[in-house]
């Protein structure tokens, strides 16, 4: 009886920790751990790490912030909304100037929003900002995220570079072509029996649940060594609004060199729509 009552309990922990996890709000989201935050697992290493570069880049040469971020579903909120309030969350630009941009991919509603700070609504009104989207479109329907987001993102950097009167040297290298891209076929439906983007976003969830009940488990087996009864605390891993990373308090996964949005704010301006 006590072991049914034991099991019965780590279940219980588990699922109230799990499920949570799996609803993707901005209350839900994590502070970034860089420029590229890509939770739904759609992008390569290497489109990652060229991005973050032309982020960081961008920042150290203009004091403008650009964040992309990948998720699997809006649940069924508005994907400007949602882009607005992760937008003021992460306070993305720099205090006073405003000059952020958040690029916001929702994979499993095929959904996308651009949202614009204050302090670049004049160089990227709501009509560059929608050719720019537009312009990603035949991309995201061939599931090449990659190249979508490598080339809004570098549009959007370039704008700002030649407002600000300067070269970045990583969009000089990226070798990625500025020219509309061709549609050569129409976009097939998706799958979620099929496709590998939904098979890798179900992969990221699993991952943390097995890392949750790693944790409860030890926090239980120690708690039982420490002769804890049924009503203390226990220790384990949560999304914390505003925290680092779904983890510990010292989680080593976070960048240190990273500070995150700087206290930037948005007036709403921005464009977006389906793919």
């Amino acid at each position: 009886m006590k072991s049914t009552r034991r099991v019965a309990f780590v279940l219980l922990i588990f699922l109230a920790v799990a499920f949570p996890a799996l609803a993707e709000t901005v209350a839900a989201m994590p502070a970034p751990t860089g420029y590229i935050d890509d939770y739904a697992g759609v992008l390569s290493l290497s489109a990652k790490s060229d991005m973050e570069s032309t982020a960081r880049e961008l920042h150290d040469k203009t004091r403008a912030q650009i964040f992309l971020v990948t998720i699997n579903t809006l649940e069924g909120e508005p994907v400007e909304t949602f882009a607005n309030e992760l937008f003021a969350k992460w306070k993305i630009g720099e205090k006073k100037t405003d000059r952020g941009v958040l690029m916001l991919f929702a994979i499993k509603d095929r959904k996308r929003w651009i949202e614009i700070g204050y302090g670049l609504e004049g160089i990227l009104n709501d009509a560059k900002v929608g050719d720019i989207g537009r312009d990603m479109v035949p991309a995201l329907r061939a599931q090449n995220y990659d190249e979508a987001t490598k080339r809004g993102l570098n549009k959007i950097c370039s704008v700002i570079a030649l407002d600000s009167g300067v070269t970045l040297t990583s969009l000089s290298n990226s070798g990625l072509s500025t020219e509309p891209i061709p549609v050569e076929s129409p976009a097939e439906p998706q799958s979620s029996s099929n496709s590998s983007v939904n098979k890798w976003g179900f992969l990221f969830p699993l991952l943390w649940f097995v890392i949750i009940f790693s944790v409860i488990i030890r926090a239980i087996i120690s708690r039982k060594r420490r002769g804890i009864g049924p009503g203390g605390y226990i220790g384990g891993s949560t999304w914390s609004d505003g925290g680092s990373s779904f983890g510990s308090s010292d989680s080593s996964s976070s960048d240190d060199s990273f500070s995150g949005g700087d206290g930037g704010s948005s007036g709403g301006g921005g464009a977006g729509g389906d793919w």
